[in-house]
């Protein structure tokens, strides 16, 4: 199968959006929900990651491609940017914030923090979410992190299988209550991989 790799583009918002809200299992669309009128969660990510500056932004992005499809993504940035912002509690409703505070604060100092890691079920087997990591990971080594970090809900036993395989180990667990928009059972983890 050819598959290409290579740094994402502003025109991939949309479609990167797209993996961020699959990725996250519900929490995005818990989080985004009828927050602006007429705009969809993955409309909201897309319109917040189409910026050349700060750390939400595409710039941050590896796709896999291929033909002209993206067909997975790996989305990063510092882990010290991996907090409930003054900016997010203007934004947020409080309650959704209090639902996650412990996913939305937890994190590796001096880690580069990967938000998501999705690949298109119809690619999954592939080898695309490792190569993802990997590259993610030499990103990570390359400007000086000392590991890459994530969260991964607790019973995503396929996401942690991948993870593992790739070096990472679970840190510690994050308590989250379930909700109906995220119909997860456990919590979460905080996983990392040392790169030094």
């Amino acid at each position: 199968m050819n598959i290409s790799y290579r740094a994402g583009r502003k025109e991939d918002c949309p479609t990167v959006a797209e993996f961020v809200y699959i990725a996250s299992d519900g929490v995005v669309e818990f989080l985004f929900r009828d927050l602006i009128q007429g705009h969809s969660p993955q409309q909201i990510v897309a319109h917040n990651i189409d910026k050349d500056t700060g750390h939400y932004t595409y710039k941050n992005t590896i796709v896999a491609e291929h033909g002209r499809n993206v067909v997975g993504v790996s989305f990063f940035y510092p882990s010290r940017f991996h907090v409930i912002s003054d900016e997010m509690r203007q934004f947020f409703p409080e309650d959704r914030l209090e639902h996650l505070k412990h996913v939305l604060s937890v994190r590796v100092e001096n880690s580069l923090y990967l938000d998501t890691l999705c690949v298109d079920e119809k690619f999954r087997g592939n080898g695309v979410g490792g190569k993802l990591l990997s590259l993610t990971k030499k990103k990570a080594a390359d400007e000086g992190f000392n590991a890459l970090s994530l969260v991964a809900l607790a019973d995503n036993t396929n996401a942690h299988r991948l993870y593992y395989r790739c070096g990472f180990e679970i840190i510690s667990h994050i308590e989250m209550e379930a909700h109906e928009l995220i119909p997860h059972e456990g919590g979460a983890y905080l996983m990392g991989c040392n790169l030094k």
